[in-house]
């Protein structure tokens, strides 16, 4: 066994992140593509100005889309801001600011 002091130590520094203080969630939401398409996917983790989103790799996502949370009235614009395997990055959206399609 390895002695104490030999051992990998842990980053001492948070991780840099945009965005704000992000805050963990598991709430199920629906992507509302302009084509009628819906497909689901799992909110991770939030702030103020973007989200983490759990999405199936297979779904190719466009720059940006409506995300929709079922059962709570709710819907909001993003633009997907990066993506790695299963975990899609987006930035909230003003309701005014325009969206590329």
């Amino acid at each position: 066994m390895m002695p104490p002091e030999d051992r990998p130590q842990a980053a001492t520094q948070p991780e840099k992140r945009t965005g704000g203080d992000r805050h963990t969630t598991m709430t199920l939401a629906t992507i509302l593509l302009e084509d009628g398409e819906q497909i689901p996917c799992v909110l991770r983790d939030m702030s103020v100005s973007g989200a983490k989103l759990g999405v199936a790799r297979r779904h190719v996502l466009p720059e940006s889309f409506t995300l929709n949370f079922p059962g709570r009235n709710l819907t909001c614009r993003v633009r997907r801001a990066w993506r790695r395997g299963d975990f899609v990055g987006v930035t909230l959206l003003a309701e005014n600011e325009p969206v590329r399609k």
